[in-house]
C-alpha cells in the first residue's frame, strides 16, 4: 500500500507586541510564532549554542514566522521578552516555579508564578516620526530625544561591561554609556562623540529623570509579581530569569 508524503502545518499563534509595532520600519503590530516542539529541544540543550549565548537568538530565528524584524536581536527589548513569555507558557506550561527569599525570614523557599497572569505594558509615549522620543531635562533644560534599547543593544552593553570587568576595573560605565547610546540628540546636536561626552557631564538629577522616564513608556512585560511567604504575609518582588526557564526538566 503506497502512501503519499505529507507536509506537516505548522502550527503557530499571533502574538499582539508590546510595542504595537510603532518604532519599526515595517509598523507590524504583531508577530506569528509558532509553538515549541520536540526539534526544539536540540537548540535548547546544545551546549555550544548555551556557552557562546546564541541560544535565544537561534531559537527565535526558528519560531518566529513573521514579525517587524528581519532579525530576532533587532526587536525591543520588551517585545523579544513577550514572545520567550509566549514561548514558555505554552511550550512548558504556564507554571513557572522560581525560587525566593523571604524578605523577613531571609530564608530561601521554592514557589510557582503563573506566567499567564503576568501583564503587557504598552508603550507610554507617542514617538516621532524617526520612532525618537522627546524628554526635557529638568534641571538643565536641554531638549533631548532618544530611543529605546533593542536586544542587541542590550549585548552589546552587556558585552562591554563584561570586557571592563576583566580589566579588573572597580566599576564599569553601562549606565551612562547605555544613555549615550538611547540619546540621539542634544538640543539638535546629534554628533555621537558630544552626546557621549555631556552624558557623562550630565547632573546626576537630569540622568535620573531621564532614566525613569525611559523607564515608565518602555513596552514590554510588567516583571512584578507579589509572592506569598511560607510564614504568612506576601511581598512584591520581579520574577527572576534563571537558566531553567526553557529548560524545565533538562537538569541545567
Amino acid at each position: 500500500m503506497s502512501t503519499e508524503n505529507q507536509e506537516i502545518e505548522t502550527s503557530y499563534d499571533v502574538i499582539e507586541l508590546p510595542s504595537k509595532g510603532l518604532l519599526y520600519p515595517s509598523k507590524k503590530p504583531v508577530a506569528k510564532v509558532s509553538y515549541l516542539t520536540a526539534a526544539d529541544e536540540n537548540i535548547l540543550t546544545s551546549p555550544n549554542l548555551l556557552q557562546s549565548g546564541k541560544f535565544i537568538d537561534v531559537l527565535l530565528k526558528n519560531k518566529i514566522i513573521d514579525g517587524p524584524t528581519k532579525e530576532p536581536n533587532e526587536l525591543l527589548s520588551g517585545d523579544r521578552n513577550a514572545i520567550m513569555i509566549w514561548l514558555r507558557a505554552t511550550g512548558y506550561g504556564e507554571m513557572y516555579p522560581v525560587i525566593l527569599t523571604d524578605p523577613k525570614s531571609g530564608e530561601e523557599f521554592e514557589t510557582e508564578v503563573n506566567l499567564s497572569e503576568l501583564k503587557m505594558k504598552p508603550l507610554g509615549a507617542e514617538p516621532d516620526e524617526n520612532g525618537f522620543f522627546d524628554f526635557v531635562l529638568p534641571m538643565s533644560k536641554k531638549k533631548i530625544k532618544f530611543r529605546l534599547l533593542t536586544a542587541k543593544d542590550e549585548e552589546d552593553i552587556s558585552k562591554r561591561a563584561e570586557a571592563q570587568k576583566k580589566t579588573g576595573r572597580s566599576f564599569n560605565d553601562s549606565l551612562t554609556f547605555k544613555l549615550g547610546t538611547q540619546v540621539m540628540s542634544v538640543d539638535g546636536n546629534t554628533e555621537k562623540e558630544f552626546i557621549y561626552n555631556y552624558v557623562n557631564t550630565m547632573r546626576a538629577g537630569d540622568s535620573l529623570a531621564l532614566r525613569k522616564y525611559i523607564g515608565s513608556i518602555e513596552p514590554g512585560v510588567d516583571m512584578s509579581i507579589e509572592v506569598e511567604s511560607p510564614g504568612g504575609g506576601s511581598f512584591n518582588t520581579f520574577l527572576p530569569i534563571g537558566l531553567d526557564f526553557f529548560w524545565p526538566d533538562f537538569g541545567v
